[in-house]
């Protein structure tokens, strides 16, 4: 939670469980944005790290990075890891974004392919 205070986080946790119960019942992003006043891939990036922290925007944040991490530890290759994470975020269901060729999604990890 770098940049924003414990009273942030809280606030933005409670707003986040809503978005995503809201999306569990049927909303789609652009209805969940409108509400929100934010954009439909801002919505998309916050339902993808609840789907991954069960319901936790915060705790999702850390299950993707500590995977990135441990796939950086097994592949040597950048296009290997890539591969590797995209794998995974398909077995939990979650939606690869089109450019995700560029950096680890839900991350904002740059990876310089080989």
């Amino acid at each position: 939670m770098k940049g924003i205070s414990q009273e942030k986080a809280k606030q933005n946790t409670l707003k986040y469980k809503m978005m995503f119960e809201q999306w569990k019942i049927g909303s789609t992003l652009v209805e969940i944005g409108e509400d929100y006043k934010i954009s439909k891939q801002r919505v998309w990036q916050i339902i993808t790290r609840c789907k991954l922290g069960d319901g936790d925007y915060y705790v999702g944040v850390n299950v993707a990075r500590n995977k990135w991490n441990e796939l950086k530890k097994e592949h040597t290759l950048a296009s290997e890891i890539q591969k590797a994470y995209n794998d995974w975020l398909t077995k939990k269901d979650v939606k690869i974004a089109a450019d995700n060729h560029k950096k680890a999604p839900h991350t904002r990890w740059k990876v310089d392919f080989v």
